[in-house]
């Protein structure tokens, strides 16, 4: 049985927009670039950007990272949301690549 604060995280949960989508789209909104420059500054075809664009595919953190650096670089009124992707990505590029550690020992007793 399922209650309404269930109901509601999962409506949420399915309404919920991607940082670099939001952002892309946000960047699109503006009418400040055509698509493909977009798609220049992104190093992709136009195709996968408007893959992105409909939600389709995942934009890699590679290239959420270029899209950070471009809005953060091109587009002032947005440079704020361009800082925090560009944060996120970041985080999420040392989380992968630390993998998984695995200890030599155990761990010291503490007694």
């Amino acid at each position: 049985m399922t209650t309404g604060a269930d109901a509601h995280r999962e409506s949420a949960d399915l309404r919920r927009v991607p940082r670099a989508l939001a952002l892309l789209r946000k960047v699109v909104a503006t009418g400040s670039y055509e698509l493909d420059t977009l798609a220049d500054a992104l190093v992709i075809k136009r195709k996968k950007l408007d893959a992105f664009l409909s939600g389709a595919v995942e934009m890699p953190l590679e290239r959420q990272l270029c899209l950070a650096l471009f809005v953060i670089e091109h587009v002032p009124t947005l440079a704020r949301l361009g800082y925090q992707l560009r944060g996120q990505v970041i985080a999420a590029i040392a989380f992968q690549e630390r993998g998984t550690t695995e200890h030599m020992q155990s761990a010291p007793q503490r007694f």
